[in-house]
């Protein structure tokens, strides 16, 4: 182990001591926790980004969103300002957070909002919208403030959290035993050509309880990509272009991308980048069509970028789709 993940260790210790205490508080009930009126389904993860959380949500209002008055509620991360908001689909990703107007912009009819205290926040959105059936919460896991209906806990396939530890020595937000309170786990980000062995045994490392339903994804790429028109990918890469990305992960991307032989420049920022007017201007200046996440567009909307196209990224899952579906109908209706 490296010297200064060693070094580490007394701050992992306490925060450990600080997660542990926080979550005593709450289950012997000195904090109270709000349980909303309607349905209310997590979304999370217990490493800090990359497990596809907000592809998730997408998947879940394709298709529950046209049966259902739905809402989402996120944190907004990365945004400048604070509190309570409700998303518009033209509002600047500063204010909103680049995660909430990418949903808001491809699901019209969905109720998006965002707000750091998620009862606050489900309180505010009923009283809008009384009508509101169920409210999806983006990363909200770790929010003990509220005891939702249901929780979906995603875990990458290349970092499970079997194999990470507490921050500060490694990427979890809080012990890998707390993966017990979840209903659903679901392994993101899987190869196409996962066999039963695989499963059983991945399975067996995350110590997936009685009352835990276990799911496999992979990352489906759209066949088209979107901009001034829309262009099937296959001729969009005959020509070298610029790959450019602001998110937690883009390995997938890139060695897709590879796959289908691209030929591409890729410039790769932090998640939810900012970018600069120098940044954009050095873009600029690359002279080749671009190529970006839907997430990242809406960060850059603010610039004039020509040539910009979009790929979209969504979620397949291996097998028994139609019986996670189930579950979130059940939790929905019930």
């Amino acid at each position: 182990m490296a010297i200064w993940k060693k070094a580490l260790f007394p701050f992992q210790i306490l925060f450990a001591g600080a997660v542990v205490l926080r979550k005593k508080l709450y289950a012997t009930g000195v904090i109270s926790r709000y349980v909303a009126t309607i349905p209310t389904i997590v979304v999370g993860n217990l490493a800090t980004g990359g497990t596809g959380k907000t592809p998730m949500v997408d998947f879940l209002l394709r298709y529950f969103s046209q049966k259902k008055e739905l809402g989402v509620l996120s944190r907004g991360y990365g945004r400048k300002s604070k509190g309570f908001l409700a998303v518009s689909s033209t509002a600047p990703s500063s204010d909103v957070g680049d995660e909430p107007l990418m949903l808001a912009q491809k699901h019209p009819n969905v109720f998006v909002a965002v707000c750091e205290n998620r009862p606050k926040g489900i309180v505010k959105m009923l009283a809008q919208k009384p009508s509101l059936e169920a409210i999806f919460l983006d990363d909200a896991f770790q929010h003990l403030a509220l005891q939702p209906t249901f929780k979906i806990l995603l875990t990458s396939y290349t970092r499970p959290w079997f194999s990470d530890a507490l921050l500060p020595v490694g990427n979890l937000r809080e012990p890998a035993t707390a993966a017990q309170q979840a209903d659903v786990v679901i392994v993101t980000k899987c190869p196409t050509s996962l066999d039963e062995e695989t499963k059983n045994a991945y399975k067996a490392k995350l110590g997936i309880a009685p009352h835990q339903k276990l799911f496999f994804t992979n990352l489906e790429y759209g066949t088209h990509v979107r901009g001034a028109a829309e262009i099937p990918l296959d001729e969009f890469i005959k020509t070298p272009f610029v790959l450019l990305t602001g998110i937690a992960n883009p390995s997938p991307l890139v060695e897709f991308l590879k796959r289908q032989g691209a030929e591409f420049t890729h410039l790769s920022y932090p998640d939810h980048h900012d970018f600069s007017k120098k940044e954009i201007a050095s873009i600029k200046a690359m002279q080749q069509p671009i190529l970006t996440t839907e997430k990242d567009a809406v960060r850059l909307a603010t610039y004039t970028l020509a040539q910009c196209h979009t790929i979209e990224i969504g979620v397949g899952f291996l097998d028994k789709e139609g019986a996670f579906l189930e579950l979130v109908q059940s939790a929905i209706e019930n």
